[in-house]
């Protein structure tokens, strides 16, 4: 397997459950998103109220960011 890296936007939601949390991933998130970019679209992802969830609808934002994983090959095929 050769060295790869992946990329992706981690969008966690409060619910109408108290500490209970709904999380979206999105892989490859555009080079130098912002954190105003990533809390405007959380923001109206709330108010189209678009998403049922098993803890109720989405309410508000709880974190959000982009994870980077690498992996490294060590023992070639």
């Amino acid at each position: 397997m050769a060295d790869t890296s992946v990329k992706e936007l981690v969008m966690v939601f409060e619910t109408q459950t108290p500490g209970k949390y709904y999380t979206m991933r999105y892989r490859n998130p555009k080079d130098g998103i912002t954190t105003e970019e990533i809390q405007n679209f959380m923001q109206w992802v709330i108010d189209q109220n678009m998403f049922l969830t098993p803890n109720g609808e989405l309410t508000g934002i709880h974190d959000g960011g982009v994870v980077e994983r690498t992996f490294t090959d060590l023992i070639p095929d």
